[in-house]
């Protein structure tokens, strides 16, 4: 590009000799007899060689044109490639809280659709606007040592052009910041119905979201109407400016070749000139939108790339060299906002190959309390400790190392189940998976999936029951060899053969491992070790689940409310 501005530089010139020498045959200066013919003797011959150095000029000038395009739009890639790449890994690198307040619609607008921009905006700045901006300043320079003081007034409308275009861009990317937080609100609503479109059609409320999506469409397809008119009335009103500098220019111009104080090629030459000084300020209109959004990307995408995560090392965090699996709470307080207490007061202790369930009604902050092992939050107050060593002084990393973990709703990804399950353990293989699945006994249920282990998975497990994700959720957390195990409700989704499997399991794990297991079935927890009794963030109650039962408490009407849920339902006959 720095290349094809010297190119346009020259390019005005053999017309400038074909008008003043050739056609009116004024004399070279000597230093260009020796390279160019004498216009007096030899006047078709330096018009054929004028000719053919306009052609090789427009050739060098394609030639470059198409290089610089290629070599721009292959940068524009790569700089898609490199920012997106390096927003998606800081963004999953982001704690819990940052992902809990956005929508889903809104993180893919800015890992595609705003990246996408930088890439619009390389092309139109190496394609459009660079080779002229570079060709600028050569031609302020030649104007001023032909005429100074026509150069002065022909450039005078630079700084015109330059407020012109500054308050046009800063209108432009004001609407279209709305533009695009109307259509990210517009893609998270989208995904948000299309992801719950099996309850939309239950419920037969296609209607009501047709509705809903045609009202927000509605709010986008206004705010760019908006950007429109300010994207309408930029061009028109550069193109004027132009104009109207253009004719008072050539005016002076033509009256100075007149009293013979400029050459009518010097003339051509000037004019050419302002034509190039010109041209970036039409292009930045023609092309004002494709900044405007871009500025608007940079804006959304440096937005999301500040973000810091809560959860981070602390300077002096050592990994230890081994880990037995002891987790202690002391006087734990958490709330996700500030002012909401979810738990409060919290201590218990999990020992090595022991179990210790959380029980209570929803909302008890029994999944709270499992999130705060693996630091997806950090306490408010208290501490939690592994080996008698806060978390906080271990890193990040390390720690969920050490921690296998089973959701109340597992997530599965796009690949073959025994994948899913080698997921758990970095360079596990297809056998280690099989195994895992038989030390957890679950092996014969997806031996009977349509391909067994290595059936697909289509996208969170959608083609599988809700008992089927949840073993291989299981088989993954045995395989990843963790010396602490969460289950979080491991039996929500089972049937009672499934469950005894289970429950067999969790018996040989616990003498190897830690095990805190969250349920609401309370059949599921009755051999552990310790059973603590949550109710609005407090433990009320602990103890085996004899001892609890003799309390007659909060545990008693848990476990007869589980035993009524139980019994078969008696039907109302309605007459």
């Amino acid at each position: 590009m720095a290349a094809r501005a010297g190119v346009l530089l020259t390019l005005p010139w053999p017309l400038k000799f074909i008008i003043d020498n050739v056609i009116y045959q004024r004399p070279l200066a000597p230093s260009l007899l020796r390279f160019l013919p004498d216009p007096v003797d030899h006047r078709m011959a330096l018009l054929d060689l004028l000719g053919l150095a306009m052609l090789g000029l427009g050739a060098l000038d394609a030639l470059l044109v198409f290089i610089g395009n290629r070599l721009f739009l292959d940068v524009g890639q790569r700089v898609v490639f490199h920012v997106r790449s390096d927003l998606f890994a800081h963004v999953q690198r982001l704690s819990l809280d940052f992902h809990r307040r956005q929508r889903g619609g809104e993180l893919m607008a800015r890992l595609s659709g705003d990246v996408r921009q930088l890439q619009d905006f390389i092309a139109a700045i190496g394609i459009d606007l660079l080779p002229h901006a570079l060709t600028i300043l050569g031609m302020a320079t030649i104007m001023l040592l032909i005429d100074w003081r026509y150069a002065l007034i022909a450039l005078s409308v630079a700084p015109i052009l330059v407020l012109l275009a500054r308050f046009y861009a800063d209108r432009l990317r004001q609407t279209l910041r709305i533009v695009r937080r109307q259509e990210s609100t517009l893609n998270g609503l989208t995904q948000e119905i299309l992801n719950g479109v099996q309850v939309v059609q239950a419920f037969a409320r296609e209607s009501l979201e047709d509705a809903r999506f045609g009202q927000q469409a509605h709010y986008s397809l206004t705010a760019s109407l908006r950007a429109n008119i300010v994207q309408a009335q930029f061009g028109p009103i550069m193109n004027f400016t132009i104009a109207a500098a253009t004719g008072a220019i050539a005016w002076y111009g033509a009256a100075s070749v007149i009293r013979g104080t400029l050459t009518p090629g010097e003339l051509l030459v000037f004019l050419a000139y302002l034509r190039g000084i010109a041209t970036p300020a039409r292009q930045f209109a023609k092309t004002g939108r494709i900044f405007g959004r871009a500025a608007v990307a940079l804006e959304r995408i440096g937005a999301y790339r500040t973000e810091r995560s809560s959860i981070t090392d602390r300077p002096d965090a050592v990994a230890p060299s081994a880990c037995l699996g002891r987790i202690e709470f002391r006087h734990v307080r958490f709330g996700y906002v500030p002012g909401q207490t979810v738990l409060d007061d919290v201590s218990f202790t999990l020992e090595p190959g022991r179990t210790v369930a959380l029980v209570g009604a929803t909302g008890s902050g029994k999944s709270t309390a499992a999130s705060l092992i693996p630091r997806f939050y950090d306490v408010s107050a208290g501490s939690i400790l592994l080996d008698d060593r806060p978390i906080t002084m271990v890193p990040v990393q390390w720690l969920r190392r050490q921690i296998g973990l089973v959701l109340q709703e597992p997530l599965l990804f796009q690949a073959s189940v025994w994948e899913n399950i080698a997921y758990g353990l970095e360079a596990a293989d297809r056998a280690d998976a099989i195994n895992a699945a038989r030390a957890v006994g679950v092996d014969d249920i997806i031996e009977h999936l349509p391909g067994g282990f290595d059936a697909q998975v289509n996208e969170r497990g959608q083609n599988l029951s809700g008992g089927q994700r949840q073993c291989i959720a299981i088989a993954r957390a045995m395989l990843c060899r963790a010396p602490i195990v969460i289950l979080d409700e491991p039996s929500s989704s089972l049937d009672a053969a499934t469950e005894q499997r289970l429950m067999a399991a969790l018996d040989r794990l616990t003498s190897q491992r830690s095990a805190l297991v969250i349920a609401h079935r309370l059949t599921t927890v009755m051999h552990a070790d310790l059973i603590l009794v949550l109710e609005h963030g407090k433990i009320v109650e602990r103890g085996t689940h004899m001892e609890l039962l003799d309390l007659n408490g909060a545990y008693t009407r848990l476990w007869e409310a589980s035993q009524e849920g139980h019994a078969p339902p008696k039907l109302r006959v309605v007459r």
